[in-house]
């Protein structure tokens, strides 16, 4: 007769299936790839003041031999840089001179970047702006995206209006004398006219023009509006914004796919106008640039620029503010990396190759859980799953991924916060590590040592957990 008490039986077996978690079941079908995620699909965004050198010590933030920045754009897996914004257009904000842009291209060099340069379109003259155009191309063609005229003009002008100096400045800038081979990004209007990039696409005769259709998007809208801070974390890792990005996918881009371009959303965030103070710099920033990543790569974008800088919201600044959506920030021995620069991290872990259909087939308690799939070079499949569940009801998830092929041996590598807690800026890492200030990270991959069976696995993914799973087969 047993005498092991009852009361304890139920209690570890309780504890085992809460250790364990929900059950959730992902296929994975590596015979149909979508598509091949680009190399520099990967990017941020900075206003143009940035280029100039600072005025209190003269010298430039872009430089050849700011080797913690350099090396932090390497880690992060940042591939593609656009310089433009606000300041682009701003009357008070010189244009950059021809130091100032060599500065910014043996940057982007020495980091290995493409470059998408802006040229300013309002109060400026055609003239003007080719010969800038034609010393960034003449000297540095070789790292050149396209040029962008002009920012967001939708906000001071109407389309026909733009359409037509947008065609003046251009036909200046291809000719014989200044640059012919010149190609372009646009009309970058603001998330509020989508319909621009929509009517751009159909102009007659626009597609030799254009490198990319470009568009801003903010799915949060703005920031310093944001009353409810729980709500805002709340929102950006709810599904509910699936469906947003999707109308907003919607007024624009098919008409982009159906004319024969290609778009670039180069700039962006989870909200804009400095973002919001309380979510766009915490933990919950982390999660969503990771899903928001993969959502475009699986929506034909060519890829995303961030909108990154020194920036803080409108009345915060001071020495003691933090940044709010930049995924990096000056420190004093470097660079800080911030939460959104560890989501950047995470698809650079488990982006590289060649985008593959994923279906949560199972999932009986609905867990807040996405999963995503890329077929590597080699037998090698990525899988990342990104369990948005968080706080003291948050559920963890037991997945057992279906993978079709015969699995021999896997890793993982996981991102978290210390507590679990979606609204904290410090204590992220990414294989229990987090960014040193001079860019390098010291993380690792642990092996999979349970759970590979056959052709599938199991694996457990905490609430608040992002994951990449690195399995190898024959």
């Amino acid at each position: 007769m047993s005498i092991f008490p009852w009361g304890i039986l139920v209690f570890l077996v309780l504890s085992l299936r809460a250790e364990a978690g929900s059950a959730v079941t992902v296929r994975v079908d590596t015979e149909k790839p979508i598509r091949t995620i680009p190399e520099d699909f990967c990017g941020l965004s900075y206003e143009t003041k940035m280029v100039l050198a600072n005025t209190n010590t003269g010298q430039h933030y872009f430089r050849g031999d700011n080797l913690p920045l350099i090396t932090a754009f390497k880690t992060m897996g940042i591939k593609h840089l656009r310089v433009g914004g606000n300041t682009a257009e701003r009357p008070t904000v010189n244009i950059p001179d021809e130091k100032d842009i060599d500065q910014l291209f043996a940057f982007a060099r020495a980091a290995k970047l493409k470059v998408i340069y802006s040229v300013r379109l309002q109060k400026n003259t055609p003239e003007a702006a080719a010969k800038i155009a034609k010393y960034v191309a003449g000297k540095y063609g070789d790292l050149l995206s396209c040029f962008i005229l002009g920012n967001e003009p939708n906000k001071d002008m109407k389309y026909p209006e733009f359409l037509a100096e947008w065609k003046k400045f251009r036909e200046v800038i291809v000719s014989p004398k200044f640059v012919p081979s010149a190609k372009f990004c646009a009309p970058t209007s603001t998330d509020r006219n989508p319909d621009w990039s929509r009517n751009m696409a159909g102009e007659p005769g626009i597609k030799e023009m254009l490198a990319f259709i470009g568009q801003h998007y903010y799915p949060g809208g703005d920031g310093p509006n944001v009353k409810d801070i729980v709500k805002a974390r709340d929102d950006m890792l709810s599904p509910a914004w699936h469906p947003k990005y999707q109308t907003f996918y919607d007024l624009f881009v098919p008409a982009v796919m159906k004319n024969g371009l290609k778009f670039r959303m180069n700039e962006g965030s989870s909200f804009s106008k400095g973002g919001a103070l309380g979510a766009s710099d915490t933990y919950s920033a982390s999660l969503w640039i990771l899903d928001y990543l993969y959502w475009w790569a699986h929506h034909d974008a060519s890829g995303l620029n961030f909108h990154s800088g020194q920036k803080v919201l409108p009345g915060t600044m001071g020495p003691d503010k933090p940044n709010v959506y930049t995924p990096l920030t000056s420190s004093v021995n470097g660079y800080t990396i911030l939460p959104p620069g560890y989501g950047i991290k995470m698809f650079e872990l488990g982006s590289h190759g060649d985008l593959l259909p994923v279906e949560v087939v199972q999932n009986k308690e609905q867990v807040n859980l996405v999963a995503y799939g890329v077929a590597g070079s080699g037998k090698v499949l990525y899988l990342t799953l990104i369990n948005r569940e968080y706080g003291p009801k948050g559920k963890g998830a037991e997945v057992w991924v279906e993978t079709g092929e015969s699995l021999e041996r896997g890793e993982t590598i996981t991102m978290s916060q210390e507590k679990g807690d979606i609204a904290q800026v410090e204590g992220v890492t990414v294989g229990g590590a987090k960014f040193a200030e001079d860019g390098t990270w010291s993380g690792s991959w642990s092996p999979l040592t349970r759970g590979v069976e056959g052709k599938g696995l199991q694996v457990g993914v905490p609430p608040a957990t992002a994951m990449v799973v690195k399995l190898e087969y024959r």
